[in-house]
């Protein structure tokens, strides 16, 4: 699986809508809020996801994550575009925290409460306070009234609406965490090539290409799975985004601390933004199950229930088994061939 030159459309698109808007406002200049209700759609996904993508790329701040995990939820109301999700993870503290990530400009908020169901309580009805790090990108912790979380959604529902909103939620993370690599790989680059050290640029020393060689591999790795799995999509293995998350949390850290290597000191002042990049991947890694949280949790799975780890040809062509193109060894074997 790779980008086309339809995702590439997407992602410039995307790119200068978030680069000349704030908020809300780009997406309404890409009429993203409109993408949530055709999902089913190939070309859909890839433009609604490209937004991910650009967000990493441009340190957007708009409520799409939100709105996003939120559909799944809405499509059973046929209300997609007015409502928000939080996101529930455990505080250092041991207690449940739920955080609104990017832009605060909604207009109802999402709770959903496993083993419960899910409730939409109005955006004016909660507190929300600040979380102050860098990426550039707003976070805030919610707090509501106990009384307001009465189920608008039964558990029934929500249950089948939550592991889509997660499959949802974190491979959207994936491609914003590709995005905030890319940009800081980008940045090391330019640095490299202009950077003089005994009479030649950096960028000609072996040992910092080395370090941009294995950034690159890490962005590029992220790329392929993600666009394996929003290409997949309702046919994607059992946990893949899981393995999605995990790969994009691993590979976006180890790429900005290798880019922070090519850049040396000026990589940690204001000067540049690979601050913001990075700190944007360290963010974004723990929202929906860290990189080790998830390592840990697919080895144990592995583990204990020694599931075959291929995927079906016929699923990543996107092809059903009856459409199987794959029906002697022979065209098996060109296949493997082809994508070797």
């Amino acid at each position: 699986m790779s980008t086309t030159f339809a995702d590439q459309d997407f992602l410039s698109v995307s790119r200068k809508a978030v680069g000349a808007s704030t908020g809300s406002d780009a997406l309404v200049t890409l009429g993203w809020w409109d993408l949530l209700g055709e999902l089913g759609d190939p070309e859909a996904r890839a433009a609604l996801f490209a937004l991910f993508r650009a967000e990493g790329l441009e340190l957007g701040n708009t409520c799409a994550l939100g709105a996003l995990t939120a559909a799944p939820y809405m499509h059973a109301r046929n209300d997609n575009g007015t409502v928000v999700a939080s996101i529930g993870r455990q505080s250092m503290r041991g207690g449940r925290v739920d955080l609104l990530v990017g832009d605060t400009a909604v207009d109802q908020i999402l709770f959903d409460r496993p083993g419960i169901g899910a409730a939409i309580v109005p955006a004016s009805e909660v507190t929300m306070r600040p979380i102050d790090i860098s990426g550039r990108l707003a976070v805030h912790e919610i707090e509501v009234d106990a009384a307001r979380l009465l189920p608008s959604i039964d558990e029934a529902t929500a249950h089948v609406a939550r592991a889509k909103s997660t499959f949802l939620g974190r491979l959207a993370i994936a491609f914003e965490i590709l995005g905030a690599a890319e940009a800081a790989l980008a940045l090391a680059i330019e640095h490299a090539a202009g950077r003089v050290q005994f009479g030649q640029t950096i960028g000609s020393f072996q040992a910092v290409r080395h370090l941009l060689a294995w950034a690159t591999t890490d962005c590029a790795a992220v790329e392929s799975v993600a666009v394996a799995a929003r290409d997949m999509y309702e046919g994607a293995p059992n946990r893949f985004d899981q393995v999605v998350k995990a790969l994009a949390g691993r590979n976006g850290r180890r790429a900005s601390e290798r880019t922070l290597q090519v850049l040396g000191a000026i990589g940690f002042t204001a000067e540049l933004d690979h601050h913001h990049f990075h700190s944007r991947v360290l963010l974004l890694d723990t929202v929906l199950g860290s990189s080790t949280e998830l390592t840990v949790r697919l080895g144990a799975w592995l583990r204990d229930a020694r599931p075959d780890p291929k995927i079906a040809y016929a699923v990543l062509l996107g092809a059903t088994q009856q459409e199987d193109p794959l029906t002697t060894d022979v065209d098996r074997r060109e296949l493997r061939e082809q994508m070797r």
